[in-house]
């Protein structure tokens, strides 16, 4: 393996992991211990990835498809119920969530088959959860199988321009009621500031109240003193923003660069169409993430619940990305 391919993810999750035990440290300590071991197991997976063959597992294929359907399938069979969505799993005092551990297997699915259609199953199981956040993101994973399929492609604009049309009724009749008001807060958050667009103006205000410099280490006002919810998880980025300030989010923002940069170099200089499938899916995944989160800390976009990939408190995310990542540097 090439040095030059490798130096710049492992120099970019350095930076992602310091950052990510630094705010941790700082507005949830007690959670630091559980995020050191999520990085521990991470680090063991991205080893086990780093034996795995895609070719290999191209005979594997429909096991491995039919296995993450029914892992999506428990959270609603065990009707294990947080915050009125079944996305999570208690096993041995974890708590996993299958939509995160899944998405390197449908990956690998759609990298070595030739029928992503059947990719929408377990985006629909997801949506059933509800987990429209997680049905985004691993939606997004057969963008790299769409641009390289001509007809996929087409079929895939004629299938987004019908979606647009339809989309009032979608809006009225599929999304449930808290996914429709996340949307009207999106476009006026200032219509209901203590109800649903409370969320997105305090993540504005420490924000914008981080400045250049951050107002320093456990010094941020919305993070610790509870004005800011989901404060290391959905809006870990504005917590960031408020303590580490423009340098800190800087130097995050350069780590993504650095890290999705060197995952698309490493996809285009493979000849194994495989792998490069599931490197170019990965590399989209962490982007679109980053996007989306960064994009709903600011106001740009509807709050979905998307982490910040390696960022935002979550141990099932950052196991699975660093198993992802093992399986892409396996050759």
């Amino acid at each position: 393996m090439s040095r030059s391919l490798w130096l710049p993810t492992l120099i970019s999750l350095s930076v992602l992991f310091c950052i990510n035990i630094l705010m941790i440290s700082s507005i949830a300590p007690n959670l630091v211990f559980k995020q050191l071991i999520a990085w521990f197991l991470g680090l063991i997976l991205f080893f086990i990835g780093k034996q795995i063959n895609l070719k290999q597992l191209s005979s594997y294929k429909w096991p491995i498809f039919i296995t993450s359907c029914i892992l999506l399938f428990l959270p609603i069979i065990l009707n294990s119920i947080t915050r009125g969505s079944r996305r999570w799993i208690y096993f041995a005092g974890l708590t996993l969530q299958p939509s995160e551990l899944v998405k390197p297997w449908l990956m690998s699915f759609l990298a070595t088959t030739n029928l992503p259609l059947f990719h929408f199953i377990p985006v629909a199981i997801i949506m059933a959860q509800p987990d429209l956040g997680s049905a985004i993101s691993v939606f997004f994973l057969i963008i790299p199988i769409i641009l390289y399929n001509k007809k996929l492609l087409r079929l895939s604009l004629i299938l987004g321009l019908i979606f647009i049309l339809i989309s009032p009724l979608v809006y009225k009749y599929v999304l449930h009621d808290y996914q429709q008001k996340r949307i009207t807060t999106f476009l006026n958050p200032k219509a209901d500031p203590l109800g649903e667009g409370y969320n997105v103006i305090q993540s504005q205000i420490a924000i914008g109240s981080g400045g250049f410099f951050g107002k320093g280490y456990k010094k941020g006002t919305q993070g610790q003193l509870l004005f800011l919810p989901e404060k290391h998880t959905d809006f870990m980025f504005a917590t960031t923003a408020e303590e580490l300030g423009f340098i800190g989010i800087t130097i995050v923002l350069f780590a993504y660069y650095l890290l999705v940069s060197s995952l698309f170099n490493k996809a285009f200089s493979t000849k194994n169409r495989a792998l490069f499938l599931f490197t170019l899916g990965i590399a989209i995944q962490i982007w679109i993430q980053t996007f989306i989160n960064i994009g709903m800390n600011i106001g740009l976009l509807p709050v979905t619940g998307i982490p910040l990939p390696f960022i935002s408190v979550g141990g099932s995310s950052i196991m699975t990305l660093l198993f992802s990542l093992g399986i892409i540097y396996s050759s």
